[in-house]
């Protein structure tokens, strides 16, 4: 049972993210990743977890309970490849962001290439900006999570796309001690491509 998690989420992304503490590290499990080999989207389900949710995939669609969350999503170390306009599935999940960057490139004029950067230790330069990049524009955990935070800083992103708009990435900081867990902000931009 979902409690409706997938119909609140898909009718505003941004308020169930300023709201719900929403992990995603299920979605790497190697059960989860098993079912998502050699496939392009994937039936995301949100699962209440107390007062925080939780993502997992589902092996078929006839198992949801909830409104159906047909998705993108970038493994550990791998990419997704998304159109850049108009595609069937409006949200692109990624791996527990903390420690992470988010790279853009195009790979073609009406496609694009998302990739998650894992493990870096803190600010690193845009590598849009490098002479020769193939990238187009990046979003990093490490350029929103400063100043005095104490404990095990989470996160949490996933891109958004509105009809008429471009694909936006939204970034929840999560903090408290586990089981008790808060949106502490939600950070967000339009990506540039």
């Amino acid at each position: 049972m979902s409690a409706r998690l997938n119909q609140l989420f898909q009718y505003a992304p941004k308020q169930f993210l300023e709201r719900t503490v929403l992990f995603t590290d299920q979605l790497t499990q190697p059960e989860s990743a098993a079912l998502m080999r050699n496939r392009i989207s994937h039936f995301v389900d949100l699962q209440p977890l107390k007062e925080r949710a939780t993502a997992r995939v589902l092996p078929a669609q006839h198992l949801y309970s909830d409104a159906t969350l047909t998705s993108y999503f970038v493994p550990p170390g791998g990419f997704a490849i998304v159109p850049t306009d108009d595609p069937p599935y409006r949200f692109v999940f990624l791996p527990e962001f903390a420690c992470c960057r988010l790279l853009v490139s195009r790979e073609s004029e009406q496609l694009l290439r998302f990739q998650c950067e894992q493990g870096l230790a803190g600010s690193m330069p845009p590598p849009e900006f490098e002479p020769g990049s193939r990238y187009v524009d990046s979003f990093a955990y490490w350029d929103y999570t400063r100043g005095p935070l104490v404990g095990r800083i989470r996160a949490t992103a996933v891109l958004v796309k509105e009809r008429d708009a471009p694909w936006t990435v939204f970034m929840q900081q999560i903090v408290g001690t586990p089981g008790f867990e808060q949106v502490r902000l939600l950070f967000s931009r339009a990506l540039r491509y």
